[in-house]
């Protein structure tokens, strides 16, 4: 059996699970995962399972998930009748180290067929009479104790994860059962005023910064719209990973906002994303101090960059201040000089970039 259990990206709520999970290592444990982070995967030592604050997390007072009973989000998830689940947990997360490819059903979160091994099963089985006929069936279904505001309750209703499928036999194997009782965490630190947002992509590496980036922005201002929001953290993400994105990667990056029972999906056009995450492109944008800079870009009409560097320029040349461009935010003259030769670098290469992209485009279709 390998020392580590390597996870690869899967729907948002499996994501967003891990990256919960993840958070909360470095929050609780205080334990370093960004070394973890391999590609588009993550690989997870399985000593962690053995060395998590299980009381502390979930049952003291400052706990990151409530799972005991009428939780808001993992109803039932550990039913406070059979107090067997509650005085075994603990020892049901230590042996999620020994899960192995093993089980007879896949998982719809992972799509694996991670479970525990016989032995494991007979060994807790020795002192929780429950484990095996109640808790483990009830953390094998995908249902409210999974995530009470989403899920089908015995497949009455439709949910937003499944987009209406009515099937109420979804596997969940043990590993994902315990990954989503963290999927809260990153929206919980990122609220906005459309509601509370995570950042999902084909790799958890990109999730990992680009949802640490967005806690980081609204810690300043939450009242950011969500266009904004991604595309600051873009220039970020492009300023300071060294990472390569590919055009797959690059189209499939998109915001989950969620607002009570609703969940919506937002995502910057697919040359946007390709502009903001161009390293050089993003420096220049952040040099310039403008946030109309941004706008501009954000809105595409990269034209306007020109504009505004002409006015400028005009300004500078006429020394009459009523010329300088209304939307800028600084009008110091050191400040509109530097400003007169960023914008012109930027629009050269903002249409390098697109022209790069509509050859690539036009290549794929031929």
């Amino acid at each position: 059996m390998e020392d580590v259990i390597t996870l690869y990206p899967s729907n948002w709520l499996y994501n967003a699970g891990v990256i919960g999970f993840l958070m909360s290592l470095s929050e609780v444990e205080k334990i370093e995962v960004e070394s973890w982070f391999k590609d588009n995967l993550v690989e997870i030592p399985r000593s962690v399972f053995t060395k998590l604050k299980v009381k502390e997390r979930y049952f003291g007072e400052g706990k990151i998930a409530s799972i005991i009973g009428k939780s808001e989000l993992y109803r039932n998830y550990i039913n406070p009748s059979r107090k067997k689940d509650k005085e075994n947990f603990p020892f049901f997360v230590e042996k999620l180290s020994k899960v192995a490819e093993i089980g007879e059903e896949f998982c719809i979160f992972c799509s694996r067929n991670f479970a525990l091994p016989t032995e494991i099963i007979e060994e807790l089985l020795s002192s929780w009479d429950g484990f095996k006929d109640t808790f483990l069936p009830n953390l094998q279904k995908y249902g409210v104790a999974h995530n009470n505001l989403l899920a089908p309750s015995a497949g009455e209703f439709p949910n937003a994860l499944w987009h209406g499928n009515r099937k109420s036999s979804f596997y969940v194997c043990p590993l994902c059962s315990f990954f989503i009782i963290h999927h809260h965490i990153p929206f919980a630190k990122n609220k906005t005023l459309n509601g509370e947002i995570f950042i999902n992509a084909p790799s958890f590496k990109v999730m990992w910064y680009l949802n640490k980036f967005v806690e980081e922005i609204l810690s300043k201002n939450n009242s950011y719209d969500l266009r904004k929001i991604l595309g600051i953290s873009f220039i970020e993400f492009a300023q300071r990973v060294h990472i390569t994105l590919g055009a797959w990667s690059v189209m499939n990056i998109e915001m989950i906002i969620k607002k009570g029972e609703n969940v919506d999906y937002y995502s910057l056009p697919y040359h946007i994303s390709c502009i903001l995450l161009q390293k050089d492109i993003a420096s220049l944008i952040s040099q310039t101090k403008e946030p109309v800079v941004l706008e501009t870009v954000l809105k595409g009409d990269f034209e306007e960059l020109l504009r505004l560097s002409h006015a400028i320029i005009r300004a500078l040349s006429t020394g009459n201040r009523k010329d300088i461009p209304s939307e800028l935010k600084s009008t110091k003259e050191q400040n509109l000089k530097e400003l007169s030769k960023i914008l012109p670098e930027l629009y050269v290469k903002i249409n390098s970039i697109i022209k790069s992209e509509v050859r690539s485009w036009v290549s794929m279709k031929k």
